[in-house]
């Protein structure tokens, strides 16, 4: 049965306000990586939160779990080191960064994950690729802006490569996991994630269970509302929009974060913050919304 304009209008609306539910809720996951690492190291945190996650989504997907073969298993070994070691420089460089120039700082990966993906193919980026890249470097330079000096913390250095580690798992998630049940993927990166940082817990960390009240809600808040709710919600969201939609939709990450880290942590914002998080949101935005354009007309002449 043919569905009418206002069925598919509904839907896209409500396809929207998941997305942006999801980004929001996962946006938040730097507001409680701060608190956790008040008292904790970043690979006992990060091997809590992804070791109860991957129970709960295991549960709740179970009969997914042994839909799984050697292949798809090393698929999840490739996504789960790369995003991983994402977690691990973000968590690194939140010790000493505010969460709200973090959160913009990582919005960098909707440009660099184009940029990447035009080295791997070999081919020249387009325009609008270029001019989005050009918008972002500069909103960068003013976020990181030191008085009259321009200039990098160690901190913010260690977020700006967790963006590319984040950069590269989409890609590697793209390619590596092209043919396997993204379901199978999803469950058993979560496992492999809380591997990784164990074994580096053992090497670098105190290994002990959370102890506190504020240590347990933390982890627990960055397992179950980021990891599990957050990332389970997106794909049912996408399901109605367009890739391109959700590109747009994407600036609600780093706005959340940035209002949450202003609100709960009590960081400030300087004029010259603000004025790189408005360019770094422009990158964001303009080629999602002029892509966006572009399949919304596509969609009509058809």
């Amino acid at each position: 049965m043919k569905k009418t304009g206002i069925e598919i209008q509904m839907n896209e609306r409500k396809g929207e306000i998941l997305v942006a539910i999801a980004l929001a809720l996962r946006s938040s996951s730097l507001l409680f990586g701060k608190i956790a690492m008040r008292t904790m190291g970043p690979f006992l945190t990060i091997g809590f939160r992804f070791t109860i996650a991957f129970v709960i989504i295991a549960i709740i997907f179970r009969k997914h779990l042994t839909r799984v073969d050697a292949k798809t298993l090393l698929h999840c070994a490739l996504i789960g080191i790369t995003f991983f070691l994402a977690m691990l420089t973000e968590m690194m460089g939140l010790k000493t960064t505010p969460s709200s120039v973090t959160a913009f700082l990582e919005g960098m990966v909707v440009v660099l994950v184009p940029a990447m993906a035009c080295i791997l193919h070999r081919r020249f980026p387009d325009k609008i690729t270029v001019i989005s890249s050009i918008i972002c470097i500069i909103g960068v330079a003013f976020l990181t802006l030191k008085g009259d000096r321009l200039g990098f913390t160690s901190g913010e250095l260690l977020v700006l490569l967790g963006t590319f580690w984040y950069s590269l798992s989409v890609i590697v998630t793209d390619t590596a996991a092209k043919n396997d049940d993204l379901r199978v993927v999803s469950i058993y990166q979560l496992l492999f994630i809380a591997i990784f940082a164990f074994i580096g817990a053992f090497f670098f960390e105190d290994l002990r269970m959370p102890q506190s009240g504020s240590e347990w809600g933390a982890i627990l808040a960055l397992a179950i509302i980021c990891s599990c709710v957050g990332f389970t919600i997106q794909p049912f969201g996408q399901k109605y929009i367009t890739a391109e939609r959700a590109g747009i939709l994407a600036v609600f990450n780093p706005l959340t974060a940035a209002i949450l880290g202003v609100v709960f942590l009590h960081e400030k914002m300087t004029p010259s913050m603000l004025l790189g998080s408005f360019l770094i949101l422009v990158s964001i935005l303009v080629p999602a919304w002029i892509e966006d354009r572009a399949a919304r007309k596509r969609q009509t002449k058809n």
